[in-house]
C-alpha cells in the first residue's frame, strides 16, 4: 500500500520543517501553501523533498481535496503545518494501512480517526484530546467544501448500509480509531490564540447564519441568550466533563478560551442574522 500525507501550510516557515520531517516515513509529502503566505514556508518544504503546491486559499475543505486529487498515494495523511505525527503515531498508521487487505478486522476499515493532543503554552492538554478523521483511502472519501471546520464524507454510500452522504462517524463500521498521538503545537501566546480566533468565530458565525446550524449539527436560533448558554455549555463540558482542570492552568486557561470562543461567535451570528 501506499501513503501520501498531505500538509496544509500558511506563513509557516517556523514549523513546516518539524511537520514534514514527521511524515518523511510517507511515500509521497505534499505540502499545499496558500498563495498570500508571505515567508519561505514554501521554499523550505521543497528543500525537504516535499512536491509543493502554491495555490490561492479557497478555504479549508477545497484545499484539502485539492491535495486529495493530486495525490497518488492510495491512503491520504492529512495534517496542518504546526502538527506533528508522533513516531508512536507513524508505526501504528503504517501498520493499519500495510494490513489493509489482509484477513483481519482492518479489512473493514477504509477512514481512521487520530486522536490529536494540543500543545498550548508549552503543556499537552493530554484530557483535552479530540478525535478527527485524518486518514482515509483516497478512492473511500473527501473533504466537504466548508471554509473552516470541514469534514470528511464518503464518495460513495456504501452498499450493504444506509450512509447517506453525511458526514463520517467514529461509531461506523468502516471507520477505525488510532489512540496513539497526533501533536498540535497550538499557540504559544494567548495573543496568537485569539488573533486566529476571531479569524475563525468570523468563518464559523457565517455557515451558522447560512444554515442555523451549529459545526457540531445542532440546530440554533439567533436567540437573545444563545451566547451566554453555548459558552457556558463549553466551558462545563471541557473543565469538568472533559477533566480540563487536571491539565493545570494551561488546560484551565484553554477552556476559558473555548467558551469565550463559543460566546463571540454566537454574537457575531447574531449580528448578521439582525
Amino acid at each position: 500500500m501506499t501513503l501520501s500525507a498531505i500538509i496544509i501550510a500558511k506563513n509557516a516557515a517556523d514549523t513546516i520543517e518539524r511537520a514534514v520531517r514527521s511524515v518523511k516515513w510517507a511515500n509521497e509529502t505534499i505540502v499545499i501553501v496558500d498563495a498570500a503566505t508571505r515567508d519561505a514556508t514554501a521554499a523550505r518544504a521543497e528543500q525537504l523533498g516535499a512536491k509543493v503546491y502554491v495555490r490561492p486559499w479557497p478555504g479549508y475543505g477545497a484545499q484539502k481535496n485539492f491535495g486529495r486529487d493530486v495525490a497518488h498515494g492510495e491512503w491520504l495523511l492529512f495534517i496542518d503545518d504546526d502538527e506533528e505525527v508522533t513516531p508512536a503515531l507513524a508505526q501504528e498508521i503504517q501498520k493499519v494501512t500495510h494490513y489493509s487487505y489482509s484477513a483481519s478486522w482492518r479489512t473493514t476499515h477504509s477512514l481512521y480517526w487520530l486522536r490529536i493532543v494540543t500543545v498550548f503554552l508549552g503543556r499537552p492538554l493530554t484530557h483535552l484530546y479530540g478525535h478527527n478523521p485524518r486518514l482515509f483511502k483516497k478512492a473511500a472519501a473527501q473533504w466537504t467544501a466548508a471554509a473552516v471546520h470541514e469534514q470528511v464524507v464518503r464518495n460513495t454510500p456504501l452498499l450493504t448500509t444506509h450512509y447517506s452522504r453525511r458526514p463520517i462517524k467514529l461509531d461506523d463500521s468502516d471507520t477505525g480509531l488510532i489512540t496513539e498521538p497526533l501533536l498540535h503545537h497550538s499557540h504559544p501566546t494567548i495573543a496568537s490564540y485569539l488573533a486566529k480566533m476571531h479569524r475563525y468565530t468570523t468563518l464559523d458565525a457565517q455557515q451558522m447564519a447560512a444554515t442555523h446550524t451549529h459545526r457540531t449539527g445542532r440546530a440554533v436560533m439567533p436567540a437573545w441568550h444563545l451566547p451566554c448558554r453555548l459558552a457556558a455549555r463549553q466551558l462545563l463540558k471541557l473543565l469538568i466533563y472533559r477533566r480540563g482542570i487536571l491539565d493545570g492552568w494551561q488546560g484551565i486557561v484553554w477552556c476559558i478560551m473555548s467558551s469565550y470562543y463559543e460566546w463571540e461567535m454566537a454574537q457575531k451570528y447574531r449580528q448578521l442574522c439582525a
